[in-house]
């Protein structure tokens, strides 16, 4: 370990770095297609974080004074004052907009932030790239998690080997690093949620910072390895922030570009082109306030995208930009400067302390009184609460009878609705088959009649038909297929979530629907094509969006919402000419649901999805009535006249 400089130099352009990092991330949360792997901002501060703490540690090793008191009292002036600030006012903001379902969800996740475990909770509640993270106003602290869990371990650690032999500390920290980063290689492809939050895989990241701090790689011998070291690692964060997508498999072998970049910029120094660019002033103006730009900028964004639902326009995205930096100066200027100005008297400690645990202890109060309070319903009239509430009708044989996208799903397993009597109907598909399994089952017991389920998150009635999340969909695709192919003739109703299989797969999905429709039309069965339901838009829920609208006076039958209607059109044509070209029945619920001004997202006084993309029961129920009773039952005197097919009906 080299010896360090306890007082150490400031490098704007280091600061200019942070700026590079929070405004990827900032453009990336508004939903900037330019900047779609901006994400990649929280590995940059990972590893610039790691690179000056570990300079401030080695500082104080080497002077002899290091102590973790003081190295934690550092971190709660860092860290406590700007995060209870932002935490106050979300959850002020949380308490007027968020339903009690919401606001249980929120007041968990905010005791999480409160101890720093917040990755711990998001990986166990919630994916980075999921629907449900769009509406969690905390879900950015999760970094804030990994780095103060490492700063539990890595001073403690580096302090004893320091004290016990110092010679051991490289291979201390490169071991460290290769088992983390092959932890990170290995795991994130088939546990890509924790993978992303937890620390086992993002240690790695934090020591790549922290071997340039300790001085454990030689420093540039010359202007153009300075100048080539800093190109090119500039070039691999603009290549991660510009290229990588939310189906990047983050973070393993991707996450080593943008972290190496980052560090090749700090090894090369300020003294090259791209440290005087970065040390510009207002990249330096920005790199300072990073913290409280980050802080402030997704809740924000959350809130925003709760209340106006349709995906930001260019002119409401500078309106919150310009709102996240102006809070963050005054969070900088009247909230971080103060609370970072140094007493060295042991008393000043003690408050220091004694101050970040009550402070944090006040937040933690308030999250656990709405626990306490259950959401604390009674802020809400009963009616909006009632509308609110079909966020809770999603099939109640989930459990019981949906499989889990594993291969333990089985023909042999699944569930009969309805009479008890051999089903002739079965629904066959992923998630977006289980409601309807439901709603079909209930009309078909009123002819003592069944519905046989056979649906799998994440895996669609298509044939070979793969991907990262889920390897085993072609096994148990297969598997059904072969018991399907064996049956008397049935009618069986294939179902999918089709706009989130052809964003990435259009081709292997189209071909796999059309194989496994061909194979069943082959054995003998009636096959029926579900449409796509139309998704909301910001990946939304529902309820929650009528509800709130309805808070306004605004009726839920008269609300519309508008997806990107010429790319559903189009998916649309295209499930019905596969369906047609093997002669099965096509309902386009598409047509159905929307028109020139939007899609319905209520329809007979009942709330149509619980979520943003699946039907709640009651919807089911009234698409089933409208659309599959009429081909399942048709009415002697209706099929007579030919009236049967209804609107929407191929």
């Amino acid at each position: 370990m080299r010896r360090g400089d306890r007082k150490l130099k400031y490098r704007p352009e280091l600061d200019g770095l942070r700026a590079v990092a929070v405004i990827s991330v900032l453009l990336c949360h508004l939903g900037t297609k330019t900047f779609s792997g901006g994400y990649v901002g929280v590995d940059v501060f990972f590893v610039l974080s790691g690179f000056l703490i570990s300079q401030i540690i080695a500082g104080d090793l080497e002077a002899g004074n290091f102590s973790i008191a003081k190295f934690y009292e550092r971190r709660i002036r860092r860290i406590v004052p700007a995060l209870v600030c932002v935490c106050t006012a979300c959850t002020i903001a949380a308490a007027i907009v968020l339903f009690p379902h919401e606001l249980r969800t929120y007041a968990s996740s905010l005791l999480a932030a409160v101890f720093s475990v917040s990755n711990v909770w998001f990986a166990a509640n919630t994916s980075y790239f999921d629907p449900a993270a769009a509406t969690q106003p905390l879900l950015h602290t999760w970094s804030l998690g990994v780095e103060e869990q490492f700063y539990v371990f890595f001073p403690l650690l580096l302090s004893a080997v320091f004290r016990f032999d110092r010679r051991w500390i490289p291979l201390l920290v490169w071991s460290l690093i290769a088992a983390s980063l092959a932890l990170s290689i290995i795991l994130s492809p088939g546990y890509s949620r924790s993978s992303y939050f937890l620390i086992h895989t993002r240690t790695w990241e934090l020591l790549t910072g922290a071997v340039l701090g300790l001085g454990l790689v030689p420093s540039p011998v010359s202007k153009g390895q300075r100048e080539a070291a800093a190109a090119l690692g500039l070039l691999g964060i603009a290549t991660a922030v510009f290229l990588y997508t939310s189906k990047t498999s983050f973070p393993g072998y991707a996450a080593l570009v943008p972290c190496v970049g980052t560090a090749l910029i700090i090894w090369a120094g300020g003294q090259t082109v791209v440290g005087r660019m970065l040390s510009i002033p207002p990249m330096v103006f920005v790199g300072l306030i990073s913290y409280s730009l980050y802080l402030w900028h997704w809740p924000l964004i959350v809130f925003a995208k709760l209340i106006l639902v349709q995906p930001f326009t260019w002119p409401q995205q500078v309106l919150l930009s310009g709102a996240a930096f102006g809070l963050s100066v005054l969070t900088w200027r009247f909230v971080e400067t103060p609370f970072r100005r140094r007493s060295h008297s042991a008393s000043s400690r003690v408050k220091v302390f004694a101050a970040g645990g009550a402070s944090l202890g006040a937040v933690a109060a308030c999250a656990l009184a709405f626990l306490a309070l259950n959401g604390w319903p009674s802020r809400f009239p009963t009616d909006i609460l009632g509308i609110e509430a079909a966020a809770q009708d999603w099939s109640p044989k989930r459990v019981e009878c949906h499989f889990d996208g594993s291969l333990s799903g089985d023909f042999d397993k699944s569930c009969v609705l309805g009479a008890p009597v051999e089903p002739s109907i079965i629904v066959y598909g992923d998630s977006h088959g289980a409601e309807l399994s439901v709603a079909l089952a209930s009309l078909a017991e009123t002819r003592n009649e069944s519905v046989r389920e056979l649906t799998a998150s994440g895996c669609p009635p298509a044939l070979d038909f793969t991907y990262r999340d889920r390897p085993q969909c072609p096994a148990y695709n297969a598997k059904i297929l072969k018991r399907l192919t064996a049956l008397p003739p049935k009618t069986i109703i294939l179902t999918s979530n089709a706009v989130a299989w052809t964003d990435e797969y259009s081709k292997q999905f189209f071909r796999g629907l059309q194989g496994m429709i061909h194979a069943l039309s082959k054995a003998g069965h009636r096959v029926i094509l579900m449409g796509q339901i139309p998704p909301h838009p910001n990946q939304l829920p529902v309820p929650a969006t009528l509800a709130r609208r309805a808070e306004f006076g605004k009726k839920p039958a008269n609300y519309v919402f508008r997806p990107k209607m010429q790319k559903l059109q189009d998916l649309d044509a295209k499930l019905e000419k596969i369906a047609v070209s093997e002669g099965a029945r096509y309902i386009s619920l598409v047509q159905a649901l929307c028109d020139e001004h939007g899609c319905k997202a209520e329809m007979d006084g009942k709330v149509l999805y619980f979520d943003d993309n699946h039907m709640s029961v009651a919807g089911q129920k009234v698409m089933a009535a409208k659309l599959l009773a009429p081909i399942l039952w048709p009415d002697p005197i209706a099929a007579a006249t030919k009236t049967g097919d209804a609107a929407g009906l191929r």
